[in-house]
């Protein structure tokens, strides 16, 4: 038998005798004219694939990476909503507030490359619970971190600016002050807004620390060095004016 691939096949080729008999000339008419339809129809409407496989993957992989798939499908991380069930059962609140409707109202910079973010939940009646945190600026595009420093939190109503005198009244510019030790080297705090809608702590030795507005107040934080001598408050107008001190 001879080894030449091209000699073998020539021999393996059917005679023409034979192909007349298996495909005749108006057969081979007939496919050429089914063929010539299907490129001419390339435009045509295709029943859909069934995606069912494709489905059953994202969801192993959403299973798998927690944080991101919660972005994309809307869910709160599990540790940020467990760290802050607490609001489900807040006396007063008229069934709770859900800490999985919390949003990020505002992100400044942290320490240590982190960031100061503000979370804000709202519940009936007014009521909102507020939660300032530690995170990692990586964590900005999902709906919350799974890995942050707990800053303390507070829920509280709607309450009546008239119900207090003006001069400690805690909706006045830097009314109803609270600072608390957030580490070793940091401190938190939040104080009312006022009539402002900006404002920047002042410490004594001329460094300058954004704040955070929610809820009427303004969060920040400053290292813990700077707390004292005690930092002054200043807030701003829209326009950019000073509106008070505090």
């Amino acid at each position: 038998m001879s080894k030449d691939l091209l000699t073998t096949l020539e021999k393996l080729r059917p005679s023409d005798t034979v192909s007349a008999e298996l495909w005749p000339e108006n057969v081979q008419d007939a496919a050429r004219t089914r063929i010539m339809a299907t490129e001419n129809n390339i435009g045509a409407t295709k029943a859909p694939r069934r995606r069912v496989g494709a489905i059953v993957l994202v969801a192993a992989i959403c299973a798998a990476v927690v944080v991101g798939c919660a972005a994309a499908t809307g869910m709160m991380p599990k540790a940020f909503t467990d760290m802050y069930s607490g609001w489900q059962t807040m006396p007063g609140t008229n069934g709770g507030i859900d800490p999985s409707t919390a949003e990020r109202v505002g992100s400044i910079p942290g320490p240590d490359g982190t960031l100061f973010s503000v979370f804000v939940a709202h519940g009936a009646n007014g009521w909102r619970c507020v939660a300032p945190i530690f995170e990692s600026a990586e964590d900005l595009d999902q709906r919350a971190p799974s890995d942050f420093s707990h800053l303390g939190d507070s829920c509280f109503p709607a309450a009546d600016p008239d119900m207090y005198p003006e001069e400690a009244s805690p909706f006045a510019l830097g009314g109803g002050a609270g600072i608390m030790v957030a580490g070793p080297h940091e401190a938190t705090y939040d104080a009312g807004a006022g009539g402002a809608v900006r404002a920047e702590l002042h410490t004594a030795d001329g460094q300058i620390y954004p704040t955070i507005l929610a809820e009427d107040r303004f969060y920040g934080w400053i290292p813990l060095s700077l707390t004292s001598p005690r930092p002054t408050l200043v807030g701003y107008a829209a326009d950019g004016t000073v509106v008070g001190t505090r």
